[in-house]
């Protein structure tokens, strides 16, 4: 049975997949220790003051170096590409090291820059290594990272603390040969919460009162709704069932796309072959299309391990209580081997991934314009929700559909517009789920997201 394009619509027999899944190195992998001890001592970062890493909050002790010193032999320019470049990143190529991967993120007090973070690789033993650490996963562009070293040829390891807690980190291992930089593959991951009064600023009045709006207009309507509205300037979160588990549908592909648009940066993917998927998978919301991107370009040609991929990647974005466990519309390719398993997420958690490509976090400000972009082709018969509100502003979002013991209705995007050479956005998170007709919740759906464009454009005004 084929799954329709316009709906993701939950279809066909659970097929076993033969063996186990593999998963990708980009978060919380364990590499194998080098048996040497690495040269040179642990540089330790702070909280009461600031470093330019593209917004990490955490200043050096004097010994410590923010940009890179060359040692001698090595060309004076950085070894990061001029912006606008794509430097193609190769997993475990020599003479590249192989990792970096987190042995432990903990917490180390109270506070937003509370964090210790202790990064481990295997060096390849071909030159003196460098430790880029930065939140902006922008290929490491000049003035955007932190810089650890130099350590020798046999370096296995290092500590950082004062890091920023509840952040998407972007880390590398940058090998001079003598001859030319090897770069690492880049691990993405995510800090833990260590101080929940510091890992988000507490609303304002307004904001409460459109918390304490869409909650009774959510409840008068008698529909089991969550949705969550994020100020993406000062970082303020309202929710409404934020954290209850919600069917996500055909959204949960946005972040497939996310992980697509990294290989586009990344110039391991190229545009012309993925551009026009990712705007047809946005426009009729089309599980067929996802899929193929799940499994060709997440997976490499495995839907499995694009699945496992997907699940590690999720976590990096913050999405700690989201679960992939198949591509909508095909609940026959579980990880769990159970077609009735769902897909599972939460509207804060959604929130949190769309605020961490708004920040860049995910890809660099040309290419989350790119994705912003391709995220306002949804068709017309699909824009009844986020797209029904707020015409003076861009409305960038992926919608989702499907039935599971009643219909779920869903959207999640971000509203934005720019004045003054300034931009201003929110992001917003829509779900409903167990409705007893197709379009239940629709005239709920619109009226929150008017609520909501309404109290934006009170707080910023109009576009």
């Amino acid at each position: 049975m084929r799954a329709s394009a316009g709906e993701c619509l939950r279809q066909g027999r659970r097929q076993g997949h033969g063996g186990p899944s593999h998963l990708k190195v980009v978060a919380g992998l364990l590499v194998v220790l080098a048996a040497v001890a690495f040269g040179g001592a642990a540089i330790y970062l702070y909280s009461d003051g600031k470093a330019d890493a593209g917004g990490l909050d955490i200043r050096l002790t004097p010994t410590a170096r923010v940009t890179r010193t060359p040692a001698p032999g090595t060309p004076g320019a950085s070894a990061t590409p001029t912006p606008g470049t794509a430097e193609k990143f190769v997993p475990w190529s020599y003479p590249a090291a192989a990792g970096p991967g987190v042995m432990s993120a903990e917490c180390n007090g109270k506070g937003p820059n509370s964090v210790k973070v202790f990064l481990l690789w295997n060096a390849s033993g071909a030159g003196i290594q460098y430790l880029d650490f930065s939140v902006q996963n922008n290929g490491f562009a000049a003035g955007t990272f932190l810089s650890f070293g130099p350590f020798g040829r046999d370096g296995w390891g290092y500590a950082i603390e004062g890091v920023r807690q509840d952040t998407t980190h972007i880390a590398r291992l940058n090998t001079w040969t003598g001859t030319r930089w090897a770069p690492s593959y880049p691990l993405q991951f995510r800090t833990p919460i260590c101080d929940a009064s510091a890992a988000e600023p507490s609303p304002r009045a307004d904001m409460l009162a459109l918390r304490d709006r869409l909650g009774g207009t959510i409840y008068n309507s008698g529909i089991n709704a969550a949705m969550a509205i994020t100020d993406l300037q000062t970082g303020e979160t309202i929710d409404v069932n934020g954290t209850d588990p919600r069917l996500p549908g055909c959204t949960i592909n946005l972040f497939v796309i996310m992980w697509v648009v990294q290989e586009l940066q990344a110039g391991t993917v190229a545009e012309r072959d993925a551009g026009d998927i990712i705007a047809q998978t946005i426009n009729r919301s089309d599980p067929i299309l996802a899929r193929r991107m799940l499994r060709d370009w997440v997976g490499d040609n495995n839907v499995y391990r694009g699945l496992d991929r997907m699940n590690v990647y999720l976590q990096a974005l913050g999405m700690t209580s989201t679960i992939m466990d198949h591509p909508p519309a095909f609940p026959e390719e579980s990880l769990h081997n159970d077609v009735s398993f769902n897909n599972s997420t939460t509207a804060r958690d959604a929130n949190k991934a769309l605020r961490t490509l708004w920040d860049g976090g995910v890809v660099s400000p040309q290419w989350r314009d790119y994705l912003l972009q391709k995220m306002t082709l949804v068709k017309p018969g699909l824009q009844y929700i986020i797209g029904s509100a707020g015409y003076g502003a861009t409305r960038s979002h992926k919608n989702g559909f499907l039935y599971e013991q009643g219909w779920a209705d869903d959207d999640i995007g971000i509203v934005w517009f720019e004045r003054g050479g300034k931009r201003y956005g929110y992001a917003i998170s829509f779900y409903s789920q167990y409705l007893r007709g197709k379009y239940d919740a629709i005239p709920l759906a619109q009226n929150v997201a008017a609520i909501a464009y309404d109290w934006f454009a009170a707080r910023y005004g109009a576009p």
